[in-house]
Protein backbone atom coordinates (compact mmCIF):
# COMPACT_ATOMS: atom_id res chain seq x y z
CA UNK A 1 0.00 0.00 0.00
CA UNK A 2 1.36 3.32 -0.81
CA UNK A 3 0.99 6.33 1.60
CA UNK A 4 -0.10 9.42 -0.08
CA UNK A 5 2.25 12.39 1.52
CA UNK A 6 2.21 14.62 3.40
CA UNK A 7 0.45 12.38 6.19
CA UNK A 8 -2.39 15.38 7.60
CA UNK A 9 -5.21 15.15 9.67
CA UNK A 10 -8.77 16.21 8.38
CA UNK A 11 -8.35 18.68 11.08
CA UNK A 12 -5.38 20.24 9.31
CA UNK A 13 -6.37 20.36 6.01
CA UNK A 14 -10.05 21.91 6.30
CA UNK A 15 -7.99 24.62 8.62
CA UNK A 16 -5.40 25.20 5.22
CA UNK A 17 -8.50 25.23 3.01
CA UNK A 18 -10.32 27.96 5.37
CA UNK A 19 -6.60 29.76 5.69
CA UNK A 20 -5.77 29.70 1.77
CA UNK A 21 -8.39 28.27 -0.53
CA UNK A 22 -8.87 24.84 -1.78
CA UNK A 23 -6.35 25.41 -4.84
CA UNK A 24 -3.49 27.43 -3.02
CA UNK A 25 -4.29 25.04 -0.17
CA UNK A 26 -3.72 21.75 -3.01
CA UNK A 27 -0.43 23.55 -4.34
CA UNK A 28 0.78 23.91 -0.81
CA UNK A 29 0.74 20.30 0.13
CA UNK A 30 2.07 19.42 -3.27
CA UNK A 31 5.19 21.71 -2.56
CA UNK A 32 5.39 20.46 0.77
CA UNK A 33 6.83 16.78 0.33
CA UNK A 34 9.86 18.29 -1.56
CA UNK A 35 12.95 20.37 -0.87
CA UNK A 36 13.02 24.03 -1.72
CA UNK A 37 13.22 24.79 -5.21
CA UNK A 38 15.88 27.77 -4.97
CA UNK A 39 17.98 26.20 -2.49
CA UNK A 40 20.01 29.22 -0.77
CA UNK A 41 23.72 29.43 0.52
CA UNK A 42 25.21 32.58 1.85
CA UNK A 43 28.68 33.23 2.01
CA UNK A 44 29.53 35.07 4.95
CA UNK A 45 31.44 38.69 4.07
CA UNK A 46 34.38 36.80 2.00
CA UNK A 47 33.32 37.32 -1.77
CA UNK A 48 36.28 36.52 -3.35
CA UNK A 49 35.58 32.90 -2.97
CA UNK A 50 31.99 33.02 -4.41
CA UNK A 51 32.96 31.75 -8.36
CA UNK A 52 35.18 28.95 -6.60
CA UNK A 53 31.93 27.48 -4.58
CA UNK A 54 29.70 28.12 -7.98
CA UNK A 55 31.96 25.79 -9.52
CA UNK A 56 32.14 23.09 -6.66
CA UNK A 57 28.43 23.05 -6.57
CA UNK A 58 28.32 22.86 -10.20
CA UNK A 59 30.91 19.63 -10.56
CA UNK A 60 28.34 18.15 -7.73
CA UNK A 61 25.09 18.73 -10.25
CA UNK A 62 23.17 21.54 -8.56
CA UNK A 63 23.33 24.10 -11.16
CA UNK A 64 24.18 26.68 -9.40
CA UNK A 65 24.14 30.56 -10.11
CA UNK A 66 24.83 33.77 -8.30
CA UNK A 67 21.65 35.09 -6.71
CA UNK A 68 20.29 38.41 -9.20
CA UNK A 69 20.23 40.73 -6.51
CA UNK A 70 22.19 39.60 -3.66
CA UNK A 71 25.83 38.53 -4.61
CA UNK A 72 26.27 36.92 -1.08
CA UNK A 73 23.85 34.65 -2.48
CA UNK A 74 23.92 31.24 -4.15
CA UNK A 75 21.11 29.40 -5.69
CA UNK A 76 21.03 25.91 -6.55
CA UNK A 77 18.54 23.19 -7.19
CA UNK A 78 18.05 20.28 -5.50
CA UNK A 79 18.45 16.87 -7.28
CA UNK A 80 15.56 14.56 -7.26
CA UNK A 81 13.07 13.08 -7.57
CA UNK A 82 14.74 9.53 -7.48
CA UNK A 83 13.06 6.26 -7.15
CA UNK A 84 13.96 4.37 -4.18
CA UNK A 85 14.70 0.57 -5.27
CA UNK A 86 14.43 -1.50 -2.52
CA UNK A 87 15.11 -5.81 -3.19
CA UNK A 88 14.54 -8.30 -1.11
CA UNK A 89 13.93 -8.44 2.71
CA UNK A 90 16.08 -5.61 4.14
CA UNK A 91 16.53 -4.64 7.46
CA UNK A 92 15.25 -1.60 9.53
CA UNK A 93 16.76 1.69 11.29
CA UNK A 94 13.19 3.34 12.27
CA UNK A 95 14.01 7.51 12.59
CA UNK A 96 12.21 10.27 14.08
CA UNK A 97 9.93 12.48 11.97
CA UNK A 98 12.10 14.98 11.67
CA UNK A 99 15.39 13.53 11.35
CA UNK A 100 13.23 11.44 8.49
CA UNK A 101 12.85 14.75 6.94
CA UNK A 102 16.03 15.46 6.50
CA UNK A 103 17.30 11.87 5.41
CA UNK A 104 14.79 12.30 2.67
CA UNK A 105 17.22 14.90 1.49
CA UNK A 106 20.61 13.28 1.39
CA UNK A 107 21.79 13.92 5.06
CA UNK A 108 23.25 10.90 7.02
CA UNK A 109 21.60 8.72 9.63
CA UNK A 110 23.00 10.40 12.51
CA UNK A 111 22.35 8.89 15.84
CA UNK A 112 20.53 11.24 18.09
CA UNK A 113 17.84 11.03 15.87
CA UNK A 114 17.19 6.77 15.41
CA UNK A 115 14.23 5.52 17.47
CA UNK A 116 14.71 1.89 17.01
CA UNK A 117 17.64 -0.66 15.02
CA UNK A 118 16.43 -3.70 16.07
CA UNK A 119 19.55 -6.61 14.74
CA UNK A 120 21.32 -4.09 12.23
CA UNK A 121 24.57 -5.50 11.66
CA UNK A 122 27.54 -2.93 10.67
CA UNK A 123 27.24 -3.03 7.25
CA UNK A 124 24.43 -4.47 6.23
CA UNK A 125 22.12 -2.41 3.84
CA UNK A 126 19.68 -1.28 5.39
CA UNK A 127 15.83 0.48 4.62
CA UNK A 128 15.38 3.76 6.73
CA UNK A 129 12.10 4.80 7.81
CA UNK A 130 10.14 7.53 9.72
CA UNK A 131 7.42 6.47 12.56
CA UNK A 132 4.93 6.21 10.56
CA UNK A 133 6.52 3.80 8.45
CA UNK A 134 7.34 5.61 5.39
CA UNK A 135 10.85 4.86 3.56
CA UNK A 136 13.13 7.79 3.08
CA UNK A 137 16.63 6.44 1.89
CA UNK A 138 18.10 3.20 1.62
CA UNK A 139 21.38 3.26 3.64
CA UNK A 140 25.16 1.24 4.97
CA UNK A 141 25.10 0.89 8.43
CA UNK A 142 27.87 1.88 10.10
CA UNK A 143 26.99 0.22 13.68
CA UNK A 144 25.12 -2.54 15.09
CA UNK A 145 21.84 -1.70 16.91
CA UNK A 146 23.86 -2.58 19.76
CA UNK A 147 26.54 0.32 19.07
CA UNK A 148 23.85 2.78 17.19
CA UNK A 149 21.66 2.54 20.83
CA UNK A 150 24.26 3.05 23.38
CA UNK A 151 26.38 5.40 21.38
CA UNK A 152 24.97 9.53 22.01
CA UNK A 153 26.62 10.78 18.93
CA UNK A 154 27.95 10.02 15.25
CA UNK A 155 26.75 8.73 11.67
CA UNK A 156 24.58 5.31 12.27
CA UNK A 157 24.08 4.86 8.57
CA UNK A 158 25.80 6.08 5.50
CA UNK A 159 22.60 7.46 3.17
CA UNK A 160 23.19 5.56 -0.10
CA UNK A 161 20.12 6.92 -2.16
CA UNK A 162 17.52 8.67 -1.15
CA UNK A 163 14.09 10.12 -3.33
CA UNK A 164 15.87 13.66 -3.06
CA UNK A 165 19.55 15.61 -2.36
CA UNK A 166 20.32 18.94 -1.05
CA UNK A 167 24.23 20.40 -1.27
CA UNK A 168 26.29 19.04 1.80
CA UNK A 169 28.72 21.67 3.04
CA UNK A 170 31.45 18.10 3.59
CA UNK A 171 30.04 16.17 0.27
CA UNK A 172 30.68 19.57 -2.06
CA UNK A 173 34.16 19.83 -0.19
CA UNK A 174 32.88 23.32 1.12
CA UNK A 175 33.54 23.04 4.82
CA UNK A 176 35.99 24.78 5.17
CA UNK A 177 34.69 28.48 3.37
CA UNK A 178 32.73 30.80 5.86
CA UNK A 179 29.37 29.91 4.06
CA UNK A 180 26.15 28.10 5.51
CA UNK A 181 22.72 27.56 4.39
CA UNK A 182 20.38 30.42 4.80
CA UNK A 183 17.04 30.97 3.00
CA UNK A 184 15.93 33.90 0.78
CA UNK A 185 13.32 34.89 3.34
CA UNK A 186 15.04 34.19 6.26
CA UNK A 187 17.82 36.43 4.27
CA UNK A 188 15.56 38.85 4.13
CA UNK A 189 14.59 39.91 7.15
CA UNK A 190 17.82 40.36 8.78
CA UNK A 191 17.88 42.68 5.51
CA UNK A 192 14.68 44.15 6.22
CA UNK A 193 16.22 45.38 9.88
CA UNK A 194 18.30 47.32 7.90
CA UNK A 195 21.13 47.20 11.15
CA UNK A 196 23.70 50.50 11.30
CA UNK A 197 26.54 50.82 13.44
CA UNK A 198 25.51 53.05 16.35
CA UNK A 199 22.59 51.12 17.26
CA UNK A 200 21.73 48.82 19.85
CA UNK A 201 20.34 45.25 18.16
CA UNK A 202 18.57 42.05 19.86
CA UNK A 203 18.01 39.06 18.26
CA UNK A 204 15.38 37.28 20.82
CA UNK A 205 15.19 34.07 19.36
CA UNK A 206 18.22 33.64 18.00
CA UNK A 207 19.16 29.62 17.96
CA UNK A 208 20.84 28.42 15.58
CA UNK A 209 21.67 31.78 14.64
CA UNK A 210 22.00 32.45 11.07
CA UNK A 211 20.63 35.93 11.01
CA UNK A 212 22.51 36.74 13.94
CA UNK A 213 25.20 35.75 11.86
CA UNK A 214 24.01 38.16 9.06
CA UNK A 215 23.33 41.59 11.02
CA UNK A 216 26.88 40.80 11.94
CA UNK A 217 27.90 40.78 8.49
CA UNK A 218 25.67 44.04 7.49
CA UNK A 219 27.68 45.46 10.56
CA UNK A 220 31.02 44.90 9.07
CA UNK A 221 31.98 43.10 12.87
CA UNK A 222 30.83 46.41 14.18
CA UNK A 223 28.47 48.03 16.84
CA UNK A 224 27.10 44.82 19.66
CA UNK A 225 24.22 42.75 18.83
CA UNK A 226 23.05 40.34 21.81
CA UNK A 227 21.54 37.28 21.02
CA UNK A 228 19.14 35.38 23.13
CA UNK A 229 17.64 32.08 23.10
CA UNK A 230 17.00 29.20 25.88
CA UNK A 231 18.35 26.54 24.20
CA UNK A 232 21.53 26.04 24.96
CA UNK A 233 22.10 23.25 22.55
CA UNK A 234 21.18 25.06 19.39
CA UNK A 235 23.39 28.32 20.44
CA UNK A 236 26.10 25.95 20.68
CA UNK A 237 26.05 26.24 16.84
CA UNK A 238 25.79 29.67 16.94
CA UNK A 239 29.32 29.75 19.13
CA UNK A 240 30.97 27.94 16.97
CA UNK A 241 30.11 29.95 13.82
CA UNK A 242 31.12 33.17 15.80
CA UNK A 243 34.35 31.78 16.65
CA UNK A 244 34.90 29.95 13.21
CA UNK A 245 34.32 33.04 11.45
CA UNK A 246 36.18 35.32 14.12
CA UNK A 247 33.18 37.50 15.21
CA UNK A 248 33.49 40.06 17.53
CA UNK A 249 30.27 42.01 18.43
CA UNK A 250 28.05 38.76 19.01
CA UNK A 251 27.25 38.57 22.74
CA UNK A 252 24.93 35.45 23.18
CA UNK A 253 22.52 35.00 26.56
CA UNK A 254 21.32 32.21 27.08
CA UNK A 255 17.72 32.22 28.46
CA UNK A 256 13.98 33.22 27.85
CA UNK A 257 13.56 36.61 26.48
CA UNK A 258 10.52 37.21 28.51
CA UNK A 259 12.59 36.76 31.83
CA UNK A 260 15.29 38.94 30.89
CA UNK A 261 12.72 41.55 29.92
CA UNK A 262 11.52 41.99 33.66
CA UNK A 263 14.99 42.25 35.00
CA UNK A 264 17.12 44.01 31.91
CA UNK A 265 17.52 48.01 31.96
CA UNK A 266 18.83 48.27 28.68
CA UNK A 267 16.97 49.25 25.22
CA UNK A 268 17.45 48.58 21.63
CA UNK A 269 17.42 50.49 18.65
CA UNK A 270 16.28 47.22 16.63
CA UNK A 271 15.20 44.11 17.74
CA UNK A 272 14.80 41.13 15.31
CA UNK A 273 11.65 38.90 16.56
CA UNK A 274 11.77 35.07 14.89
CA UNK A 275 9.68 33.28 18.02
CA UNK A 276 8.79 29.24 17.88
CA UNK A 277 6.12 28.48 15.94
CA UNK A 278 4.29 26.16 14.03
CA UNK A 279 6.95 25.36 11.57
CA UNK A 280 4.45 24.44 9.05
CA UNK A 281 6.31 26.36 6.42
CA UNK A 282 9.55 23.91 6.27
CA UNK A 283 10.19 22.11 3.86
CA UNK A 284 10.22 18.71 3.29
CA UNK A 285 7.44 17.40 5.34
CA UNK A 286 6.08 14.11 5.07
CA UNK A 287 3.81 14.04 8.48
CA UNK A 288 1.95 17.37 9.32
CA UNK A 289 1.45 16.75 13.29
CA UNK A 290 0.31 19.96 13.76
CA UNK A 291 -2.66 20.74 15.71
CA UNK A 292 -4.91 23.89 15.30
CA UNK A 293 -4.80 23.78 19.12
CA UNK A 294 -1.12 24.08 18.69
CA UNK A 295 -1.32 26.86 16.61
CA UNK A 296 -3.22 28.74 18.94
CA UNK A 297 -0.93 27.78 22.27
CA UNK A 298 1.72 29.17 20.30
CA UNK A 299 -0.03 32.23 19.35
CA UNK A 300 -0.49 32.81 23.07
CA UNK A 301 3.05 32.24 23.79
CA UNK A 302 4.70 34.46 20.55
CA UNK A 303 2.20 37.32 22.29
CA UNK A 304 3.83 36.79 25.36
CA UNK A 305 7.30 37.15 23.43
CA UNK A 306 6.24 40.56 21.41
CA UNK A 307 5.37 42.04 25.00
CA UNK A 308 8.39 41.69 26.36
CA UNK A 309 10.82 43.15 23.14
CA UNK A 310 7.94 46.11 23.43
CA UNK A 311 9.70 47.10 26.80
CA UNK A 312 12.88 46.43 25.27
CA UNK A 313 12.40 48.82 22.71
CA UNK A 314 13.29 52.67 22.55
CA UNK A 315 10.07 55.02 21.18
CA UNK A 316 10.98 54.94 17.34
CA UNK A 317 13.01 51.77 17.33
CA UNK A 318 12.50 49.09 14.63
CA UNK A 319 11.08 46.04 14.91
CA UNK A 320 11.13 43.09 12.65
CA UNK A 321 9.30 39.79 13.14
CA UNK A 322 9.06 36.99 10.87
CA UNK A 323 7.89 33.12 11.21
CA UNK A 324 8.83 30.09 9.63
CA UNK A 325 4.97 28.85 9.43
CA UNK A 326 1.97 30.42 7.53
CA UNK A 327 -1.04 30.65 10.12
CA UNK A 328 -2.64 33.80 10.45
CA UNK A 329 -3.11 33.47 14.19
CA UNK A 330 1.03 33.62 14.64
CA UNK A 331 1.57 36.28 11.86
CA UNK A 332 -1.55 38.96 10.72
CA UNK A 333 -2.75 38.36 14.45
CA UNK A 334 0.88 38.94 15.93
CA UNK A 335 1.76 42.02 14.14
CA UNK A 336 -2.11 43.12 14.31
CA UNK A 337 -1.72 43.62 17.93
CA UNK A 338 1.78 44.80 18.16
CA UNK A 339 0.06 47.84 15.89
CA UNK A 340 -3.63 48.20 18.20
CA UNK A 341 -2.34 47.67 21.77
CA UNK A 342 1.13 49.00 21.60
CA UNK A 343 1.02 51.63 19.18
CA UNK A 344 3.37 50.28 16.59
CA UNK A 345 3.02 51.64 12.79
CA UNK A 346 3.63 48.91 10.46
CA UNK A 347 5.26 49.65 7.99
CA UNK A 348 6.81 48.86 4.12
CA UNK A 349 10.08 46.45 3.71
CA UNK A 350 12.93 47.71 1.80
CA UNK A 351 13.49 44.30 0.60
CA UNK A 352 10.50 42.56 -1.05
CA UNK A 353 10.58 39.53 -3.23
CA UNK A 354 7.53 37.50 -1.76
CA UNK A 355 4.13 37.33 -4.48
CA UNK A 356 1.44 37.57 -1.32
CA UNK A 357 0.28 40.06 1.35
CA UNK A 358 -1.20 39.51 4.41
CA UNK A 359 -4.94 37.36 4.47
CA UNK A 360 -8.08 38.51 5.37
CA UNK A 361 -9.52 42.01 4.98
CA UNK A 362 -9.23 42.68 8.41
CA UNK A 363 -5.35 42.75 7.84
CA UNK A 364 -4.76 44.71 4.84
CA UNK A 365 -1.20 46.38 6.25
CA UNK A 366 2.64 45.90 4.22
CA UNK A 367 3.65 42.34 4.72
CA UNK A 368 5.40 39.67 3.25
CA UNK A 369 4.15 36.09 2.80
CA UNK A 370 6.05 33.35 1.30
CA UNK A 371 4.12 30.19 0.23
CA UNK A 372 5.50 26.97 -1.26
CA UNK A 373 2.97 26.12 -4.54
CA UNK A 374 3.64 29.72 -5.45
CA UNK A 375 7.37 30.66 -4.17
CA UNK A 376 10.43 28.70 -4.84
CA UNK A 377 11.60 28.60 -1.06
CA UNK A 378 9.72 27.58 2.29
CA UNK A 379 6.72 29.13 3.87
CA UNK A 380 7.36 32.30 5.60
CA UNK A 381 6.29 35.80 6.92
CA UNK A 382 7.80 38.72 7.47
CA UNK A 383 6.32 42.39 8.98
CA UNK A 384 8.61 45.54 9.87
CA UNK A 385 7.21 47.82 12.46
CA UNK A 386 8.18 51.27 14.14
CA UNK A 387 7.35 52.07 17.59
CA UNK A 388 5.38 55.57 18.19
Amino acid sequence: MITKLPIISSEMKNYLQELLGKNRSRKFLQKATSPIEDYSLHIYQDLSVVDKIVNLLNKNDFNAKIHDIFPNLIICTPKGKSKLRLTGHLKEIIVDNQAAEMIYQGADVFIPGVKRANKVKKGDIIKVTNQKGIVVAKAKALMSHHEILTKKHGIAAKNLVSPYQVPSLEQSGLKKYSIYFQSIPAFLTSMNLEPQSNERILDCCAAPGNKTLHLSELLRNESKIIAVDRSKKRMQKLQNRVEKFKIKNISIKIGNIIDFSKTWTVRFDKILVDPPCSSLGLRPRLVFDTTVKMIKDLSKYQKAIIYACNSLLKLGGTMVYSTCTITKEENEEIVSQLAERYNFKIIEQKYHLSKMGSIGKEFDFPFQRFLPGQDNTLGYCIAKLRKN
